[in-house]
C-alpha cells in the first residue's frame, strides 16, 4: 500500500468589519455625507470597512506593546470610576476597545484569540495591583 500524503492546513485570511476612521473630516460628518477633494471620494456616515485580523505571533512587538498599554489604561480607568475588578462581558468590552484603539494607532487589527486573551487578562490584575500601590503610598 502506499503512504497517504499529509496535505498542510492552509490558513485562510480572516477580515473583521470596522467603522470608518475619517480623521480631521469627523466634525463635519453631523452634517450628513461630505465630499472629500483630496483623495476625490464621497464620505458616508457609518461607512465600514474590511480589515485583515492578524495572528498574535504575526503582531509587530510595537503592536503588542500598544496594546497592552491600551488595556492597561482601560482597565486603571475602570477602577477609577466603578472601584470593582472587571470581569466577564466588561473585559470582553474592554478588550475590544483595545484592540480598536490600537489599531488606530499602529494599523494592525488583532485577532481576539488565546494568546491576545491571555497577555490582555493578565494586565489586569498588575495594573489594579499597582494603582493599590500608589493609593497605600499616598495614604501613608
Amino acid at each position: 500500500m502506499a503512504k497517504k500524503k499529509h496535505k498542510k492546513k492552509v490558513e485562510t485570511a480572516s477580515f473583521v468589519e470596522i467603522e470608518k476612521d475619517f480623521g480631521l473630516w469627523e466634525d463635519y460628518m453631523a452634517f450628513g455625507p461630505q465630499y472629500d477633494t483630496v483623495n476625490d471620494c464621497p464620505l458616508i456616515p457609518g461607512e465600514t470597512e474590511c480589515v485583515q485580523e492578524l495572528p498574535f505571533k504575526k503582531l509587530s512587538a510595537e503592536t503588542r506593546k500598544a496594546l497592552r498599554s491600551a488595556m492597561v489604561n482601560r482597565v486603571v480607568e475602570y477602577w477609577q470610576s466603578e472601584r470593582l475588578i472587571p470581569e466577564g462581558g466588561i473585559v470582553k468590552e474592554l478588550r475590544k476597545a483595545a484592540i480598536q484603539e490600537t489599531y488606530q494607532l499602529t494599523g494592525q487589527y488583532a485577532k481576539d484569540s488565546d494568546e491576545v486573551k491571555h497577555l490582555l487578562n493578565e494586565s489586569i490584575v498588575q495594573s489594579i495591583n499597582k494603582e493599590l500601590r500608589k493609593e497605600k503610598k499616598t495614604q501613608s
